[in-house]
């Protein structure tokens, strides 16, 4: 009887077990949706609150922006969705963390590059400004609701300010290392790969020709454009402040930073480029810059994210961590 009640009681409990993870798959199947459909909001609203640019799509232009507008909401609401998952961190903290990196990483970093170019880009100041405010309109609808549908609203406890302080500390060698790599990283992936395309080169200089590595960059750095590696420095300062953002939202192992980075800065920088019609420069110039951004910030991002959460950093900062937390009052 023994055994036929403790059979019993371990089906029970297999049984409960099992919904309950039938229950948690289910409620986050619920919430992902949820995500996806607030992102996709996100983008309709803040795209008509700029409809009185004069940015205007061809029929065929449009359904190629409807299609490319469902995609890109599946794929970077999974994106920011996992981050907001993965974090130990709640309430304003992570809202304000979060818009950030949606913020910085999809608009900031894309439209700085889009005035320093828009020489050949020719935007409109109106236009400019509209594609800033949507991006910080999108940013600041869907990061708040998205806290909120995953739960992560109420705050745990107040936080460990100095722990975070000492981290950034003791990564700030990585942090101007990695801004001295973004420009390396910039140069030949825009050489060895957008450069490469006919059309970027006449898109941008007016000549096809091609010069060879070392004559091109001499040429750019001295007589052509002599403030553009200071500002791609400038560039590698934020994609390495971001990247350290990514990092400290998760808290995670080496492996998972190093995706994390890398598929943040992909899908929100790159992918806009590969799916949405671009009405400011022609396709085989978008497709070019596509590839080029793609491959450059997975590899970047990489780097990045094990740079910073990796060896000797990341036992610096467990050891901190852990001083802070016997040092912390009990319940946090």
């Amino acid at each position: 009887m023994k055994s036929m009640g403790s059979q019993v009681a371990g089906k029970r409990e297999f049984m409960g077990v099992a919904m309950s993870r039938i229950g948690r798959a289910a409620l986050l199947v619920v919430r992902l949706a949820l995500a996806f459909a607030t992102m996709m909001g996100a983008y309709m609203v803040s795209t008509t609150a700029m409809s009185g640019t004069s940015v205007t799509l061809t029929p065929e232009e449009a359904n190629q922006a409807a299609t490319a507008l469902a995609s890109f909401s599946v794929i970077s609401a999974l994106v920011l969705s996992y981050l907001i998952i993965r974090s130990p961190w709640r309430g304003w903290r992570l809202i304000v963390a979060m818009l950030l990196v949606q913020f910085g990483v999809e608009t900031l970093m894309s439209q700085m590059e889009t005035l320093y170019f828009n020489s050949a880009l020719q935007l409109g100041t109106p236009e400019l400004i509209g594609l800033v405010a949507a991006g910080a309109l999108r940013a600041s609808m869907f990061v708040p609701l998205a806290v909120l549908i995953f739960g992560k609203m109420k705050r745990s406890g107040p936080p460990r300010e100095q722990r975070v302080a000492t981290a950034m500390l003791q990564w700030g060698k990585r942090v101007a290392a990695l801004a001295v790599l973004w420009v390396l990283v910039y140069f030949m992936f825009g050489y060895f790969v957008a450069w490469q395309w006919e059309e970027t080169r006449l898109f941008y200089t007016g000549t096809a020709t091609i010069k060879p590595f070392f004559t091109h960059f001499r040429d750019l750095f001295i007589r052509e454009d002599p403030f553009i590696v200071p500002f791609q420095v400038l560039r590698g300062v934020l994609w390495a402040a971001l990247a350290t953002l990514i990092v400290r939202i998760i808290e995670s192992e080496w492996w998972e930073a190093s995706l994390a980075v890398a598929a943040t800065f992909a899908v929100l920088l790159a992918l806009p480029l590969g799916l949405f019609p671009n009405p400011y420069m022609p396709p085989a110039v978008a497709r070019s810059h596509f590839v080029e951004t793609a491959s450059s910030m997975l590899l970047y991002g990489g780097i990045a994210g094990w740079a910073l959460q990796g060896g000797k950093v990341r036992s610096e900062v467990d050891r901190s961590d852990a001083g802070g937390r016997r040092g912390a009052p009990a319940g946090r």
